[in-house]
């Protein structure tokens, strides 16, 4: 049997997030474990400048405070996985909202033979189309032509965690960008359909946007240089590295 825990990823401030929360997974009779997230903006300038630099990354959007705090967030969770020998961890933000089907994704996820390192259980907004797709249970374990981005629901598995410690220390993207970034660091990513974990529009998390002036990425310095090249990178290595794992896969 498959040794599992559920994280809830929360700000110390955010008491009635987690309240809500906590009676979602008590009333689909599933404990989790809080992990108390990283507020980047309580993080002094020169703490993140050491994280971080905006030159020296290849990710043309600056990072705000609070998209720091949400990467230093995920990484301690990773950290959480391989302390407590875990085959995998079901990782949520505070916004999330589950569906009737949640306990039977997590069964799945647990009943899995393929090998994998990540898997998306949720996506707002659904835009990403699956390409590839492996039945199991009641649920479909797909690839997709692009990762989706946004992290308020995902599975890692052990293996998982530590390929993403790799790069444990400098930050060069947000942490779901970096994800969609999957073939630098080998990543196994699908995602396990139809989805059983949404996300509440109404109360979007505070983890990695908690200040007016953080809440978009829209807002943020740009190169315009930075962006072109890394879009056509992108584009290129997505597609090329996407049908080498088709072939994989098939």
């Amino acid at each position: 049997m498959k040794k599992w825990k559920i994280f809830v990823i929360n700000l110390a401030e955010s008491k009635d997030r987690l309240g809500a929360c906590a009676q979602q997974l008590d009333d689909a009779g599933l404990d989790f474990e809080r992990i108390e997230a990283v507020n980047g903006l309580s993080m002094s300038a020169e703490t993140l400048s050491q994280l971080y630099q905006f030159a020296e990354s290849d990710y043309y959007k600056e990072l705000s405070p609070g998209e720091i705090g949400c990467c230093l967030s995920h990484q301690q969770v990773w950290k959480k996985i391989i302390e407590d020998e875990l085959d995998f961890a079901v990782v949520l933000e505070d916004d999330f909202v589950l569906q009737d089907s949640a306990s039977d994704a997590i069964q799945t996820l647990a009943e899995l033979d393929t090998s994998w390192d990540i898997i998306k259980l949720g996506e707002t907004p659904i835009k990403r189309r699956a390409i590839h797709q492996i039945p199991k249970n009641d649920f479909s374990l797909v690839t997709y032509n692009k990762v989706p981005a946004g992290t308020y629901a995902q599975a890692i598995s052990a293996e998982g965690a530590k390929k993403l410690l790799v790069y444990d220390g400098f930050i060069q993207r947000p942490i779901d960008i970096d994800i969609q970034y999957w073939w630098e660091r080998d990543l196994k990513v699908f995602g396990l359909l139809p989805y059983s974990i949404l996300v509440d529009r109404q109360k979007l998390s505070d983890i990695g946007k908690n200040s007016s002036q953080d809440d978009a990425r829209s807002q943020a310095k740009k190169s315009f240089w930075k962006q072109l090249t890394s879009r056509l990178y992108f584009l290129f290595k997505n597609k090329k590295e996407r049908a080498k794992r088709l072939n994989q896969l098939d």
